[in-house]
């Protein structure tokens, strides 16, 4: 029989990468008002808005999807130093 395997340094890194990638998501709908003057054109910039009104639905669909993600790495973190736990008599933890 074999054993599992757990490497907790990859799944903190997961778990730290999900925050990381959703605070940069979080932190898009601020720098599109500030690029706006940047277009320049009236019709690139209309253009601009409708495709930034559009993505804010897609982020905000994305960082829920990574937010549930995050829960679920931190969910099998928590349940494999419990297993180990038990396993090792309570050692690890």
């Amino acid at each position: 029989m074999s054993d599992l395997i757990v490497d907790y340094d990859e799944l903190q890194a997961i778990k730290k990468n999900f925050g990381t990638l959703q605070r940069e998501f979080d932190s898009c709908a601020s720098n599109q008002d500030s690029m706006a003057e940047a277009y320049g054109d009236h019709s690139i910039k209309s253009a601009m808005e409708e495709f930034a009104d559009s993505w804010d639905e897609y982020r905000k669909d994305l960082m829920k999807q990574m937010g549930d993600v995050e829960k679920r790495v931190k969910t099998a973190i928590k349940s494999f130093k419990e297993a180990d736990g038990e396993k090792d008599g309570g050692s690890h933890g």
